[in-house]
């Protein structure tokens, strides 16, 4: 079943922030993550199966960006482009709104830790729910979840701890 111009439409205004901000959260600059939200949809568009839901197309859409980041962060052409670039691990103006601390502790994680902390506490989904969709071990997810959020802990204390300093001085 071929979509309707207007049908994608609709998934692209429903689904594009959402997209576009976990391949931020996978590439660490907007410019490619616009690229990889970007192939997302067009993916979508050759995509002629029917979604039983809207949980499902949501889940497509997550997981058909988390490969397509997955694929292009694996090829010699990024990796050429990114040693010479040398691109910042968090752009200005692309903190959503109220998180700019934790959102850019986030974005000082590794990206395997930035992705499951991006679905779980910025798009509501359950550990079970990111295995899935990540096609992870549930145990070696949850083993990640717990590092990332100890990371995060440190970070934001380090954090605390700095600008403590400097307010004294």
């Amino acid at each position: 079943m071929k979509r309707t111009q207007q049908e994608i439409l609709d998934l692209y205004e429903k689904y594009y922030e959402m997209v576009w901000r976990i391949c931020l959260v996978r590439f660490g600059n907007s410019h490619d993550a616009y690229d990889a939200a970007q192939e997302t949809f067009v993916r979508l568009m050759g995509y002629t199966k029917p979604f039983h839901n809207e949980e499902h197309e949501k889940a497509w859409l997550i997981r058909t960006s988390v490969n397509y980041c997955k694929d292009v962060l694996k090829s010699s052409r990024f990796k050429q482009e990114s040693c010479l670039e040398a691109v910042k691990p968090l752009e200005a103006g692309v903190v959503p709104d109220g998180y700019s601390d934790v959102y850019e502790a986030m974005m000082e994680l590794p990206e395997k830790y930035r992705v499951i902390l991006y679905l779980y506490f910025y798009e509501g989904y359950s550990l079970k729910e990111i295995a899935g969709m990540l096609k992870m071990n549930a145990s070696t997810l949850r083993s990640r979840f717990a590092k990332a959020k100890e990371l995060m802990k440190e970070y934001l204390e380090e954090e605390v701890y700095e600008k403590g300093c400097q307010c004294r001085a």
